[in-house]
């Protein structure tokens, strides 16, 4: 299997991610700035994105596939988050499990997922990694949002957000076959594909606290290690388990495989928990994954 391509991409996002950096050093990426940017991805990017990726054309023979895509993410992450939330929350506070649950389950498979699997499949794994990216999303504003703000009217209210609301409908406009009309779809296009260069240029900006001596931070690394080996591992052989075999399989593991997501880092601001444990957190995964991606597709082919 042929990694340079991946390699390739993943070259390219820290590239985008030193640009960040490189802002916030130079101070145009201060603290405000980076809140209204946090703010603009999940309020009106990321929700272009769910729409931008639904948008496609499919035949019925890939419905099953989709299907167990979508369905498979829902319960696996879901499953995941509970069980590493319920382990970190018995050692950390309630600011820093949520992050740490997060850095160990959550995958970047919007942003980084993206182009990689692109690059290893082709355009024909684009409609099963949407249903990723919807499973994902679902997952994210109703497990997640609950692990911060508790089975609370405050958490339920993540269900009415353009992150929630734009996964369900681009799963109905999918299944339904309906085009959004050229003028509207072009939009959202057009703010879809904003996401990954707007979220790599605040993982790099947040990439300045990063110092030598926060590589002691155990907790941090457990979540990381989880994340990058032991999750798509579990995944993998899992999904093997229950028959699931072809592209499915490759886009569940491959998915699973992807370093945290940077909505770890989104949801700690918006919530103001752990930013710094967050921010470590993501980059250490985003650079570490340079190693860890070519094993997982090593063993995914294999």
């Amino acid at each position: 299997m042929n990694i340079l391509p991946v390699v390739y991409q993943i070259i390219m996002l820290f590239i985008i991610a030193g640009i960040g950096l490189l802002l916030r050093a130079k101070k145009i990426f201060t603290d405000p700035v980076i809140k209204g940017i946090n703010t603009t991805i999940l309020m009106v990017t990321w929700p272009a994105m769910m729409l931008m990726t639904t948008q496609r054309e499919y035949s019925p023979e890939v419905l099953p596939g989709f299907l167990t895509v979508l369905f498979g993410s829902i319960i696996i992450l879901s499953i995941a988050v509970i069980c590493a939330f319920l382990i970190f929350r018995k050692s950390a506070d309630m600011r820093l499990a949520p992050v740490l649950t997060m850095l160990a389950v959550m995958p970047n498979a919007g942003y980084i997922g993206l182009p990689i699997v692109q690059a290893v499949y082709g355009d024909s794994a684009s409609v099963f990694l949407a249903a990723y990216i919807t499973g994902f999303n679902i997952v994210l504003w109703t497990v997640c949002s609950t692990m911060y703000n508790g089975l609370s009217a405050k958490a339920m209210r993540g269900i009415l957000s353009p992150g929630f609301i734009c996964s369900i409908l681009g799963i109905f406009f999918f299944l339904t076959r309906i085009a959004l009309p050229t003028p509207i779809l072009s939009t959202v296009n057009q703010l879809g594909g904003l996401n990954t260069p707007l979220s790599m240029l605040l993982v790099g900006a947040r990439m300045d606290t990063l110092r030598f001596h926060h590589l002691k931070d155990g907790k941090m690394w457990i979540s990381v290690l989880c994340k990058l080996l032991v999750f798509p591992i579990t995944v993998l052989l899992i999904a093997k388990l229950l028959g699931i075999s072809g592209l499915p399989l490759g886009i569940l593991a491959l998915c699973s495989a992807m370093p945290s997501a940077s909505a770890t880092q989104m949801f700690a601001e918006k919530h103001d928990a752990r930013v710094d444990v967050a921010a470590k957190g993501v980059s250490i995964a985003t650079l570490a994954c340079i190693a860890s991606i070519p094993i997982m597709l090593l063993l995914i082919g294999a």
